[in-house]
C-alpha cells in the first residue's frame, strides 16, 4: 500500500535521515516510525511518573519536612 507525503517539510526529513542512515527513504521512513512507536510503547504512563516526581520531593524533603503554609509560599516571591 503506498504512502504519498504531501508535505516538504516531511520530505525532507526523510531525505535527511536516509542520508544519515545510508538507507532508502522507505527504510528511513520505516524505521523511524518503529524507533517512535518503541518510544511512546516504552515510556511510563502520567499517573507513574507523577507518583515517581512525588516520592522523589518527599525523600528529598526528609523525615523533618514542615508543610508549605502561605508564609512559606509567599517568601518565595518576595525580592531580595
Amino acid at each position: 500500500m503506498p504512502l504519498y507525503v504531501k508535505d516538504p517539510q516531511v520530505d525532507a526529513l526523510a531525505t535527511q535521515l536516509m542520508a544519515l542512515l545510508g538507507t532508502s527513504k522507505t527504510d528511513a521512513v520505516r524505521r523511524a516510525l518503529q524507533n517512535e512507536i518503541a518510544r511512546q510503547t516504552n515510556r511510563p504512563d502520567l499517573v507513574a511518573r507523577t507518583a515517581d516526581f512525588v516520592r522523589a520531593l518527599h525523600e528529598r524533603a526528609g523525615p523533618d519536612r514542615k508543610p508549605a503554609d502561605a508564609a512559606f509560599i509567599d517568601g518565595l516571591y518576595e525580592r531580595t
